[in-house]
């Protein structure tokens, strides 16, 4: 992401080149909506409409492992 792409996002994360940032808009009917964006420092962003599917691509592009929740357990199938 340029720093024309970041005009009025706030920065949320960053490994390495990759970003994931945040930008406020107003919705229809007046309420606040948020856009989130992953991408390359040297490249365009990819828009999400939901945090949990940008942090997923985050993911991908800096191959961080999800953390787990050590409570947590998976059940044999």
């Amino acid at each position: 992401m340029d720093d024309a792409d970041m005009r009025g996002r706030k920065l949320l994360k960053q490994s390495g080149n990759v970003q994931m940032s945040q930008e406020s808009f107003e919705a229809p009917r007046g309420h606040q909506s948020f856009r989130y964006f992953v991408g390359l420092t040297e490249g365009p962003a990819r828009s999400f409409d939901t945090p949990h599917a940008a942090w997923d691509h985050f993911q991908k592009l800096t191959n961080v492992s999800p953390k787990r929740d050590p409570g947590v357990t998976t059940p044999a199938l």
